[in-house]
């Protein structure tokens, strides 16, 4: 056995000589630390290939059933690739939309929030209107009720004053056309 640890898919082995050459020269190994190297797993199917290729004949029916097998394996290989790049993708679309959808959601609650604090405000605003706009209404119903009765009376007044205004005038009127009557007979005489 060789002194190398080889890494593959989450496991370690050790390799014999032969078969460590075989697939260095396939350049299947990479990352070579000296006392561990790796070997591409995209390059399995050619290695089990060559390696199978490289048996006896006396293992050729066995050889050929474990080509078989390899070939389901590889064809279920690249269906699970397949799948597993599609679900990727998928992931990552329902990753955005997830977001998308949170933020969304997130500003609803900030809109439901807002108007169940507008509506208690509009209710509490509503319980407290009728009696604190009755009490405006009436204060301000009266005050100009008084203001009326105050325009009345000054209405009242200056109709009061009109109306001595035009008696006056016309005893003015009269008075000046006695006076002209007197001052023409003077005139006259």
């Amino acid at each position: 056995m060789s002194d190398k640890l080889f890494s593959f898919n989450a496991s370690s082995f050790h390799l014999e000589p032969a078969v460590e050459s075989f697939l260095r020269s396939r350049g299947c190994i990479y990352l070579d630390f000296g006392s561990s190297a790796y070997i591409n797993s995209e390059l399995i199917p050619a290695i089990l290939s060559g390696l199978m290729s490289a048996s006896t004949p006396a293992g050729d029916a066995e050889a050929k059933s474990l080509a078989s097998e390899l070939e389901v394996a590889v064809a279920e290989r690249g269906k699970i690739m397949q799948q597993n790049n599609e679900l990727r993708s998928q992931i990552q679309s329902y990753g955005s939309e997830v977001e998308r959808l949170k933020k969304q959601a997130l500003d609803m609650q900030k809109t439901l929030d807002e108007l169940k604090a507008e509506n208690a405000r509009l209710q509490a605003a509503k319980n407290q209107t009728p009696v604190a706009f009755d009490d405006r209404m009436k204060q301000a119903y009266e005050k100009l009720q008084k203001e009326f009765q105050a325009l009345k009376a000054q209405n009242i007044e200056a109709i009061t004053s009109l109306k001595v205004l035009e008696q006056e005038n016309e005893e003015l009127h009269e008075e000046l056309d006695r006076l002209k009557g007197q001052a023409k007979s003077v005139a006259k005489a």
